[in-house]
This record gives structure tokens, sequence and C-alpha cells, in this order.
């Protein structure tokens, strides 16, 4: 029996479609693992680093790493990045994107130079890689290629993609468009981290801003209820605890931080509209007649006036507006009802009722804390909103914060 012969030809054509195959293969592992890290990097160095690693983790890549492309008098090529078995090789290695006969005509700069993909078919023959080829030989490099890494804003390249394989004619043109897609994602990355460098310290610098605002605003405030105070001794440090109360019941309510600022703020001049008060109906040591206490009333609508041209980042007009307004509308000067009062300003009206009682004025003596509570007790769900005394005694409980921040103030 007759054996049938090898047809050779067929035999070649197989193995050179297993080998395109493979290479394919190779470069189509790289590619994914590099997408990966890609996703994954949150700065330029991780970026390039993680790439470099997911590349010279596959096949016969022994090496991968990313030069910049420095603007100096040498035109440096600066290694950023670096990976895989055959490393040493880059060390101390010199490279430039120049034109020079040594260093600037390898892969790597005549890539960058070029703006062009540059292939090292097979390093022992290449008559451009003579400058590399013993120092390759140490490290089992066979072949090379080099891909530009697009800027998106020059025409000169951020720099070079470099991968290096121990098995020579690696990088045939399928291998090579997988490369170049793969350079021009990292730029495409790097510019994105950039960007998003540039919107976070904008975005910190934009905090800064706001945080140094809002220093200068709570001074500003701070210093019209001093003036305020230096013209009523007698209620000196009275905006301040209505403040610290008032703060007290807003985390009590489990309100966040910038709400509790709001009613600092407008805690701290509540009373301000009292400037357009004679000081001796406010000093008076005696009861007010019906005209004097008209006048002293008048002070909330004057604290709104006063206000309501402010800027402010929150409705303190408002709130300093509403802070005699009284649930079942016999508070003034609106005669508010209801849901018609913010919230801020039922917190205000409970916290200057509690350090108005409990504390001396010029026509009475304090009252003491106990009396202040067991009043605006009385007046829950009536006059005073509930929940909002709920709270405060809460802090009366809570090791009596409340006749701490009364002792303190």
């Amino acid at each position: 029996m007759k054996t049938k012969p090898v047809n050779q030809h067929n035999f070649s054509s197989e193995l050179v479609i297993r080998d395109e195959l493979e290479k394919r293969g190779w470069a189509l592992s790289a590619l994914s693992e590099a997408a990966a890290a890609l996703a994954r990097a949150n700065s330029t160095e991780l970026l390039i680093q993680e790439v470099c690693q997911a590349i010279a983790a596959q096949g016969p890549y022994v090496l991968a790493w990313v030069g910049q492309a420095e603007g100096d008098a040498f035109k440096t090529v600066k290694v950023v990045g670096v990976a895989g078995a055959a490393s040493g090789y880059i060390k101390d290695i010199v490279v430039s994107w120049s034109n020079s006969e040594v260093t600037g005509r390898g892969p790597a700069g005549s890539c960058i130079r070029n703006n062009k993909t540059s292939v090292v078919i097979d390093g022992e023959i290449d008559p451009g890689f003579v400058a590399w080829r013993e120092r390759a030989k140490g490290f089992g490099i066979r072949s090379a290629i080099g891909c530009p890494i697009p800027d998106g804003i020059t025409g000169i390249p951020f720099g070079v993609l470099m991968v290096y394989s121990k098995v020579p004619n690696t990088f045939g043109a399928s291998e090579v468009q997988l490369f170049e897609s793969l350079a021009k994602e990292i730029g495409f990355g790097l510019r994105s981290i950039e960007r998003q460098h540039k919107l976070d310290d904008q975005i910190h610098e934009k905090e800064l801003t706001q945080e140094r605002l809002a220093t200068a605003l709570r001074a500003t405030i701070e210093a019209m209820s001093k003036t305020m105070e230096w013209r009523d001794p007698y209620t000196a440090g009275h905006q301040k605890r209505v403040a610290s109360i008032a703060m007290a019941i807003g985390r009590q309510l489990g309100w966040d931080n910038e709400r509790i600022q709001a009613i600092y703020m407008a805690a701290m001049v509540h009373d301000i509209g009292k400037m357009a008060v004679p000081s001796e109906i406010l000093t008076k040591p005696s009861r007010l007649t019906d005209l004097e206490m008209q006048m002293v009333q008048g002070h909330v609508e004057a604290g709104y006036q006063i206000l309501k041209d402010i800027p402010f980042p929150w409705p303190i007009a408002d709130m300093v507006r509403q802070h005699h307004e009284r649930l079942d509308g016999s508070g003034y000067p609106l005669g508010l009802k209801d849901e018609q009062i913010s919230q801020e300003g039922r917190v205000l009206a409970v916290a200057d009722t509690i350090e108005a009682m409990a504390t001396h004025r010029p026509y009475r003596p304090a009252k003491g804390l106990n009396s202040a509570m067991d009043e605006i007790q009385a007046e829950a769900g009536t006059k005073l909103d509930a929940k909002v005394v709920e709270a405060a005694f809460k802090l009366l409980k809570n090791e009596n914060e409340l006749q701490k921040i009364l002792d303190v103030h």
C-alpha cells in the first residue's frame, strides 16, 4: 500500500498561518490586559506602569516601556514606566528623539521624531539596531515595536510605547495595528487623567474659596453681633447664646452642617433690628408702655430690612423675620401660621424663648432654665413647634447641655 506524499507547500502554509494566529493571540491578550489596566488607573504613573506590566506578562514579550519625549536640548526620551523580564535592558540606557547618528536612530527615537510606528523585525540583522545589538542579545531580545503615543494637542507625540519580544518577526501588520491602537488609548487615558486632575484642582480651589468666604462671612456676622451687644450691654451675649442653643437643637434634629451654619448666622443677628430702637427703651428697668412695646417689636421688621439685600447663601433675613412668629398666628410681625413659618424660624423661636427667660433682663431677674423649659413645654404644639421643643428637652437631659451653653457664654 502506497502512502500519499506530503504536500510541502500546504504544510508550510499551515505553519505560517499557525504562527500568524499565535502572534496575533499574544498581541490581543496584551491589548485586553492593557485595556483593563487603562480602565482602572487613576494616575498617570499607575496607568503607564500597569499597562507595561500587562503587556510584559503575555507570550514572548520580555520588556515593555513607555518613554516621554522631553523638550530639552538633547531631546531626551525619559523612561516613565517599565516592566518585564528584560527590564535591565533599559537601565541607564541613553535614548534621544533627535536625529543623532546613534541615540536617535533606534526604534524609540525615530518613532517619536517621525510620529510613525517603528518595527525591528530581527535585532540581529536590522541595521538600525546596531548600537543596541549586543546589549539586546544579553537580554534575549530579538524584535521590537515602537508606537507613538499622541498628546492630542501638538503634532509631536507625548512619547512612545516600546515592546520587545524574544522571538524574531513578532510584529506583523496585524500586531502593528493592535499596538498602535493601544498607544492611542494610552494617550487618551493620560489626557483624561490630566483633565480629571485639573478638574479636581479647580474643585479644590473652589472649595478653598468658599471656605474663605464662609469664614469672612462668619466674622462679619459676629462683628455685627458684637456691635449690637456694645449698644445694649444688658443683652450682651444673648445672640451668641441663642446661636449656640439653635445649633444644638439643629444637630438634635439631624440637620446637616450647612443648615446648622445657616441657623448660626441667623441667630447671631436675629436682634440686629434693635439698632433702630432707642437705647433708653432697651435698657429701661421698668415695664414698657404699649407704645414702647410696639417700638421694641418693630426690631424684627427693622432687622429684616437691614439684612434682606445682603446676598447670603441662605435666607437669613427671612429666618430673622420669623423668630417671633407663632404657630397659632399670635406672633409678629406678619402673624404667620403653621407651615408658613420655616423650620429655622421655629428653632429660633424656641432658642430665643429659652435664653430670654433663663437669663437676666433690665426689667426683671432671670427666671432660670427650669421656668424657661416649663414655658416652652406649655406652648409646645400651639405656639411653638412640638418637635423642636422635644429636641430642646433632649438637650436638657443630655448632661444638661442647655445649662452648659448658658453658663459658658
